[in-house]
């Protein structure tokens, strides 16, 4: 790919440029697809961030993240627990749980402030 790009003259370079990605974009999601291992319904589904027009379809994502994130901290939380009454010596899962569960809420937290962020980028704007 760095060869062709260092081939490509300075006319069409930036269109050539594009269309490879597009190219290479499109290999890696069929790649992706092809793969059992990373089988994933949602890949499939073209209107899977609510680009159908369904009511509340980005409200439904937004409130299915807060519950996967919630069950995490549940887990992480029961696991804990388990070790520490006693019940389980296995501390690797209950750290790793715990771990899980803070990286998918400073996720949450994240996408909290760039909705916010985005949502005050709207209202500066003129109309």
């Amino acid at each position: 790919m760095i060869d062709q790009i260092s081939q490509l003259g300075a006319g069409g370079m930036q269109q050539d440029l594009v269309g490879m990605m597009k190219d290479a974009q499109a290999k890696a999601l069929e790649e992706i697809k092809s793969n059992p291992e990373f089988a994933n319904p949602a890949i499939d589904d073209p209107n899977r961030l609510g680009g159908s027009g369904r009511p509340g379809a980005f409200d439904n994502m937004l409130g299915n993240l807060v519950k996967e994130v919630d069950d995490k901290i549940k887990v992480s939380r029961g696991e804990a627990n388990k070790v520490l009454l006693g019940e389980s010596d296995n501390i690797h899962q209950s750290m790793i749980a715990s771990q899980e569960s803070g990286l998918a809420f400073t996720l949450l937290v994240e996408v909290r402030n760039k909705l916010v962020q985005s949502y005050q980028e709207l209202m500066r704007m003129p109309v």
